[in-house]
């Protein structure tokens, strides 16, 4: 019988190719996204199991209990509590802490990264498998590992071991070690790894209270081999009630210390506050509604085109009946055409998972399990249930048909309902798909505008190159005399970069504002194009007497009250120290690093000492090649022991503002939901034409043109287009201008241009595909839709 159903349904998709391939491409291209779900799923279980002895680490977890009984339940834990276990727990073999720190930016004085960062003990390294590329471990105040990932995006090839990274408010860290790669799937994913002294040196103040009331570090054990874990939650307890007596009754406040298997943190069975990169049950569920919200799309679409062919198949029905077929049988036989579909769509599928993992290189995705059979299965299953659900309704209404009235030519094709509700459904899809688009649309104008807009200053043109020892006189002299050299300026970190934060007061003794703080000189400065309101530069740097002039913008005038730019000129300043700074010269607002933030005051100031890179200002049609050829000639006369490590500012900027993989995946998406609604469409414009098969061959009879059937057909489907344009225009514009103005305050402004070109091209996509079926109904011979009359 499963035989006789195969080779029946294979007839049936080789007799009908068009309907074939547009059921299996519509759910092909729909299937990846599910794969990839399923495969993140299992990565989950999979979560942090590359370290050794697992059965013997445990992560402490508390329960935070406010004064009026409310109980927060937290991964994380006190900061003293790791100390305490080691010392006092018995059947402790080894306690570490790790505590998460956010919002860090590092750089080298040329690229600018934000990191992910944890601090960590050195027992942290012999409880879990974090073995080195290169280098050793952090131990001493600012000192950090690099992941092998950052290492490469800060310093390439070159070797980053002993070199310094800056962050703008901890000062510089020295890198002691490079990780090696390690899978992104563990709780301790993170770019740098800080040695947990630099933790203790600016938390240094921290009294005994705030070590024990304040949940931010993660604290894990390991146990010596047979512990008991119920004997290790009863002296948890007894040290959770002595901190909750001595450290905790002034925050009144109490805690509840658990121990936790390692192997259970993930998936969380329970929701836990601080348990970063842990998914619950809540996150996967999320991370699966995308993709099956596209799958039921692209699966209704099936049902669509399923129902749109019944008619060409009652008569098949009526007589597998009229010989002694049961609905059982049709049904089995449906369904068994569904999955076999399901089946070569599985097939697209993973060719697409394939190519997009060889091309889309997004950190937050996994590509890679360790049982790669259990999700083979996993994907084999799901398809063999996605066949059965999309199969199963056109089956039952199919197997349904009368024989009586199939064969008497009464039935007309199947649906679910009015013709209303298909229109509707199509509407939606369209509107989805374009206010989808208009979205991605208005994302990649301001990311290309962060990436190469030259309004705000000058980036064309420049060459980075970082400083070993501040200025050089020969080193200047040898590089101002290049050919391809304009001008050789000098600034303490370029721009696209956190900057250094100074206080600034328009008086001694006056509450100073939070401004950044640029070293700079002036030819820096002119290198920069800044567009100067008032006043002028800073002096030339020859000139003793540099050091007191400052350079700031509109907004330090604003927020220290000077009056207009003008007035502001010739008044004295004061940083962080008692020397009078005269304001030489005004320059107008602009973006100088993060086109999200709000403006700050900004102010230069010649300090030599503070020097870090050389801007070097080229010609417009330099070699590139050759011009970082002949500087590294020069660079080896000084300094032959040292690399030199410079870039182009241009380069950088887009590398740094421009998420080219997040935007391929957006992209993809996107195409991939037009798809499926034009799919749609078209399963619209085959069930209309089938019911209305007879309609058009008696208007031909009655003398009707190929024009006019034409125009009759597509009208009926354009308006439905027009209305989803209708209402999707509106909410691209309403969300570009909510992007402009709440989210980024430096921006290329609403572009129209993208709008229009989005909206042409799937009117056009949509509207050709329209025109084309609609001529083929057109075009029909009449004797044939009326040979049953």
């Amino acid at each position: 019988m499963l035989k006789n159903y195969i080779k029946i349904a294979w007839r049936n998709l080789s007799k009908h190719k068009l309907f074939s391939f547009i059921n299996i491409v519509g759910l092909g291209i729909a299937i990846p996204f599910v794969l990839l779900a399923l495969i993140q799923l299992q990565s989950s279980y999979e979560f942090d199991n590359f370290h050794q002895d697992t059965d013997r680490l445990v992560r402490v977890i508390t329960d935070d209990i406010s004064k009026e009984g409310v109980v927060t339940s937290c991964a994380s834990s006190p900061y003293a509590l790791s100390d305490k276990l080691k010392s006092e727990l018995s059947g402790v073999e080894n306690a570490t802490k790790v505590v998460r720190d956010f919002g860090w930016v590092l750089n080298n004085r040329l690229k600018t990264q934000n990191v992910n960062t944890i601090y960590t003990e050195p027992q942290f390294f012999d409880m879990f498998n974090f073995p080195l590329e290169q280098g050793a471990y952090p131990s001493e105040p600012n000192t950090l590992v690099l992941s092998n990932e950052m290492a490469d995006r800060f310093f390439g090839d070159a070797n980053p071991v002993g070199k310094s990274l800056e962050h703008q408010d901890l000062g510089s860290f020295r890198i002691t070690g490079v990780l090696k790669e390690y899978k992104t799937k563990t709780q301790f994913k993170s770019d740098v790894m800080v040695s947990m002294s630099t933790f203790d040196k600016f938390k240094a103040e921290q009294s005994e209270e705030e070590k024990w009331s304040v949940l931010d570090s993660h604290t894990f054990l390991k146990t010596v081999e047979g512990t008991d874990l119920e004997k290790l939650n009863i002296g948890l307890e007894q040290i959770a009630n002595q901190a909750s007596k001595s450290f905790l009754h002034k925050a009144d406040k109490g805690i509840e210390l658990f121990a936790q298997p390692f192997e259970s943190i993930s998936p969380a069975r329970t929701i836990l506050e601080n348990n970063p990169y842990v998914e619950d049950f809540r996150d996967i569920l999320f991370n699966f509604s995308i993709p099956l919200m596209i799958l039921l799309l692209a699966a209704f679409n099936y049902v669509n085109l399923t129902l749109a062919r019944s008619l060409s198949r009652s008569k098949e029905v009526g007589v597998r009946k009229v010989m002694g077929a049961v609905p059982s049988q049709l049904i089995g036989q449906f369904l068994s055409e569904a999955v076999i579909i399901s089946f070569f769509s599985l097939l697209i599928g993973l060719f697409l998972l394939w190519v997009a993992r060889n091309n889309l290189h997004v950190g937050w995705i996994t590509w890679e399990v360790d049982h790669p059979w259990a999700i083979i299965l996993s994907f084999a299953m799901f398809t063999l249930f996605l066949g059965l659900l999309a199969g199963i309704s056109p089956a039952a209404i199919l197997s349904r048909f009368q024989p009586a009235k199939v064969l008497k030519g009464e039935l007309s094709p199947a649906s679910f309902g009015k013709i209303g509700f298909r229109r509707v459904l199509m509407v939606i899809q369209f509107t989805v798909t374009l206010g989808f688009v208009f979205v991605i649309g208005h994302l990649i104008n301001q990311f290309e505008y962060m990436a190469t807009e030259n309004e705000n200053f000058n980036r064309k043109g420049i060459y980075n190159l970082s400083l070993k020892e501040g200025t050089n006189d020969f080193f200047h002299s040898e590089i101002s005399s290049m050919n391809e050299v304009q001008r050789l300026g000098y600034v303490s970190q370029v721009f696209g970069n956190m900057p250094a934060r100074v206080g600034l007061g328009s008086e001694e003794d006056a509450e100073k504002k939070q401004s950044f703080y640029y070293a700079a000189d002036n030819a820096f400065i002119d290198n920069m194009e800044l567009n100067f309101l008032a006043g002028e530069n800073l002096p030339s740097s020859q000139r003793d007497s540099s050091g007191g002039f400052v350079v700031i913008n509109e907004k330090a005038v604003d927020a220290l009250l000077l009056g207009s730019p003008e007035e502001a000129i010739g008044q004295q300043v004061y940083l962080e120290t008692d020397q009078p700074l005269i304001i030489s010269g005004v320059i107008k607002n602009f973006c100088h690093f993060n086109y999200q933030y709000q403006i700050l005051p900004v102010v230069f100031q010649y300090n030599p000492q503070a020097f870090r890179v050389a801007s070097i200002r080229t010609n417009e049609m330099v070699d590139q090649g050759n011009f970082e050829n002949k500087l590294d000639a020069v660079w080896n006369k000084e300094y032959p022991y040292d690399e030199a490590h410079g870039s182009w500012l241009a380069d950088d900027l887009y590398e740094r503002y421009y998420p080219v993989e997040d935007m391929k995946i957006m992209g993809i998406t996107s195409v991939i939901i037009f798809v499926i609604a034009l799919m749609g469409m078209l399963g619209m414009l085959i069930y209309t034409t089938e019911k209305r098969v007879k309609e058009i061959g008696i208007r031909k009879v009655m003398g009707a043109e190929i024009r006019q059937i034409i125009v009759m057909f597509a009208w009926s489907f354009l308006k439905l287009l027009l209305v989803a344009s209708a209402i999707a225009i509106p909410f691209g514009v309403f969300f570009g201008l909510f992007m402009n103005v709440q989210l980024f305050k430096f921006n290329g402004g609403l572009n129209y241009g993208y709008m229009t070109f989005i909206l042409l091209t799937v009117l056009l996509i949509a509207g050709g595909a329209v025109g084309f079926f609609s001529y083929k109904s057109a075009t029909v011979n009449p004797v044939k839709s009326l040979r049953n009359e």
